[in-house]
Order: structure tokens, then C-alpha cells, then sequence
């Protein structure tokens, strides 16, 4: 545990504050809705969902937060955009401050996304995922048009996943990009920038992925997190396991998606995508107690917790 000697940027979403030195402010948690097959959703054309199972869900994450201290974003993901406008109809109107990420793995989809929460006067708690190296001219239109301010800048570099890789495709462009992420991001008006580390595959570049959380924070000083559970999820031997021996693996996985979080977290990651919301019992007694030992080095090493709520003011 350490403390970076570039100064770190903070930026708030509301009264969330993301960013900083380990330690000084919680790490934020991020869930994840309507993600393909999720179980509450019927129609992913439509975006027609069990509205009360999901409020159910939601309220779990809330009730989680308060006991914790920790603070949290809630991810929506729609494939359709008659199904992007009615989740994000749906989430804010049961909660009215909480910064909630829109994605899409269609570039079209996330463009109407940024048109419409502009429309609907909810873009200063929207953060549009993301900008990458295969964003296109309808969607960069799409966002200089819009009145968003924040998204996550993605350093996957398909051709290099290395920590230099990363911070090429952040930095200066490539895989068909003649501009960094950054420029780009910049230029189409976002002024609070979270960078994603891009994770990858045990195996694949996952020792990259956690230390360009160094590098990213070390020289550029933004904050950085990222979806680490992802690295579990695409584990080849987990997933022979889980075709064979369906009972080991359910003892076995559940450690290893929450353990991916931590390890990234004790590395300085300022935010956790941290999957489906069905997860978040399991993350976020976890996280706060990383978060408790990341205050305590933090006061080691001359430094302070700045937040007024922190799982070390809660549950210590």
C-alpha cells in the first residue's frame, strides 16, 4: 500500500466523490442491470422487465451502501433503444440522485443514450461506457451534441494488451484511432474521465491489467477502476469445471469473482464494475474492509480520509 506522488484528480457526481489517493475517499461500487439474460427481463427489445423485482434488487444495493459506508454507481445496459429509454425511465424515477453508467455493445444504441438522457434533463448523473478505439463518427457526434460531461475511457489495445499498450491507446491512439482516448474524450466535451483498465483473461494479460491501475494513476493522476470480475468469469479452467463438477464450481467461483475486485482495490482502483447486482452481498463487505486497511495505511503515511462517510467511520 502506497500513495502516488502525482496528484490525484477527484471528481464528484453529486455528493460521490471518485478519485484521490488509496485511502482517502471510498471505493465506489458499480452494479450492473438488464445485462443480457438477466433474469427479470422478458422482452431486451422492448426493455419490458419485472419492475418490482428489480426496485427489490435495488433496494438491497441501498440498504448495503448505508450499512457500509461505501458509495455506488448503478450500470444500465440496453441492446434496443426503445429498451435503453425505459430502463433509464425506470431507474430515475425510484432514485433521483445516484450516478447510474449507460452502455450498450451497440455503438447506435449508446448514441440514443446520450441524446435522450440530455433530452430528460439527467445528464449531469449520467457516464456514458464508453469511449474506445471502435467509437465511431455517429456516436462522437452523438456525445459533442449531447450534455453529458462524464464517461469511461476504455485503454483496451487489441493489438498490445500490455500496461504500455494501454496507455498508447489512452495516450496517443492506434488500432485504427489517429487520437488518444483522452483527446477524444476531451474533445467531445467530457470534462470528468474514468478509465477503464480494459481487463483482461487470466492467462491473456490480467497481470497488465492490474498494474496499469499503477501506471494510469501514477502518471496521468485520473481516477481508474475497471470490470475485474471479468477476469474470473473468462478463467478456461473454471469454466471446464464448471461443465463437469456444476456443484465445485458454485463453492469455487463466487471467491474468485470477488477476489479479482480486492486485489485491484488494494492497487489503488478508484471504482468497481463489479457485475450483476445479484452480486452485491458478496462485494461490498469485502470491499469495505479493504477499504478500512486502505484509511488506516493511509493515515501511516501522512495522509487523511477526506470522506465524511467511509466504512472506517462506520464499521471500526
Amino acid at each position: 500500500m502506497f500513495r502516488f506522488d502525482k496528484k490525484q484528480e477527484v471528481f464528484e457526481f453529486g455528493k460521490i466523490k471518485v478519485g484521490g489517493q488509496p485511502g482517502e475517499y471510498p471505493t465506489v461500487l458499480v452494479s450492473t442491470m438488464f445485462y443480457g439474460k438477466h433474469k427479470i427481463v422478458t422482452d431486451e427489445d422492448k426493455g419490458i422487465f419485472d419492475k418490482e423485482k428489480a426496485e427489490s434488487l435495488w433496494k438491497v444495493q441501498e440498504e448495503m451502501g448505508d450499512q457500509t459506508g461505501l458509495p455506488y454507481f448503478n450500470q444500465i445496459v440496453g441492446e434496443a433503444p426503445e429498451a435503453i429509454k425505459r430502463y433509464i425511465d425506470w431507474f430515475v424515477d425510484i432514485c433521483d440522485d445516484v450516478p447510474f453508467l449507460v452502455d450498450s455493445s451497440v455503438p447506435s444504441v449508446r448514441a440514443e443514450a446520450a441524446k435522450y438522457v440530455s433530452e430528460i434533463g439527467v445528464a449531469p448523473r449520467a457516464i456514458h461506457n464508453s469511449i474506445n478505439a471502435s467509437t465511431g463518427p455517429e456516436e462522437i457526434k452523438a456525445l459533442k451534441e449531447s450534455d453529458l460531461d462524464s464517461a469511461i475511457v476504455l485503454a483496451f489495445n487489441a493489438t498490445n494488451p500490455s500496461v504500455e499498450g494501454k496507455m498508447e491507446i489512452l495516450e496517443k491512439g492506434g488500432t485504427g484511432q489517429t487520437k488518444g482516448m483522452l483527446e477524444v474524450a476531451k474533445e467531445v466535451g467530457i470534462t470528468r474521465p474514468l478509465i477503464d483498465v480494459a481487463a483482461t483473461p487470466l492467462g491473456a494479460g490480467s497481470g497488465a491489467t492490474i498494474r496499469s491501475i499503477l501506471a494510469i494513476k501514477g502518471k496521468l493522476g485520473l481516477p481508474a477502476g475497471g470490470g475485474f470480475h471479468n477476469m474470473a468469469s473468462a478463467w478456461d479452467w473454471l469454466k471446464k469445471i464448471k461443465k463437469t463438477d456444476k456443484e465445485s464450481y458454485l463453492e469455487m467461483y463466487p471467491p474468485t469473482d470477488i477476489g479479482t475486485n480486492l486485489v485491484a482495490q488494494v492497487m489503488g482502483a478508484n471504482f468497481l464494475l463489479y457485475g450483476p447486482i445479484e452480486n452485491v452481498k458478496r462485494i461490498f463487505p469485502a470491499a469495505a474492509m479493504v477499504d478500512i486497511m486502505l484509511a488506516e495505511t493511509a493515515k501511516d503515511l501522512g495522509m487523511s480520509t477526506l470522506a465524511e462517510v467511509h466504512p472506517i467511520k462506520k464499521l471500526v
